[in-house]
């Protein structure tokens, strides 16, 4: 099943990816260099580099593993019902203030690039999908069940 991604998102990680690969690349150059200083139990510049340039893979790893995507417009995104790239403005009962939560995907959650961003399969995501402003739900948070009404439905690049 492919990931769903906004067209920006999709850019975004495509400038992610290059600074990563451009970064695994210096950081490469830095473990030679190190490395040539002689003895590698007590470098420490070799160890620092090695231990850079395994944080890079991971993150080029973790981001690779959401691939296949599926782009998404802004012109597709609906917002009669709550679904991917709504910003959702819900209302907790008792609190007496509205949150803005951005319905969208793993990529948008783990390059940053929105606040507050709830993904689509998780249960907080999954409680809200398909509902209309005025409608209400409840969760269980730490064993208490929360009531929660959403208040508004755009999309996420509307203010």
């Amino acid at each position: 099943m492919a990931t769903l991604i906004l067209r920006d998102t999709h850019l975004a990680l495509e400038e992610k990816m290059k600074s990563l690969d451009k970064l695994k690349k210096e950081t490469a150059i830095k473990i030679r260099e190190a490395a040539s200083h002689g003895d590698l139990k007590e470098n420490g510049e070799y160890h620092a580099a090695r231990e850079e340039q395994s944080l890079i893979v991971r993150k080029t790893q973790l981001l690779q593993t959401h691939s296949p995507f599926q782009i998404i417009e802004i012109g597709e995104i609906e917002t009669d019902t709550v679904g991917f790239g709504n910003k959702v403005t819900i209302l907790e009962e008792g609190t007496g203030q509205s949150k803005d939560y951005y319905l969208l995907g793993p990529i948008e959650f783990e390059l940053d690039l929105y606040p507050l961003v709830v993904t689509i399969h998780s249960p907080f995501g999954q409680a809200i999908v398909g509902k209309k402003v005025n409608d209400d739900f409840t969760l269980d948070i730490r064993g208490e069940e929360t009531k929660f009404t959403i208040t508004a439905i755009k999309k996420v690049d509307e203010k």
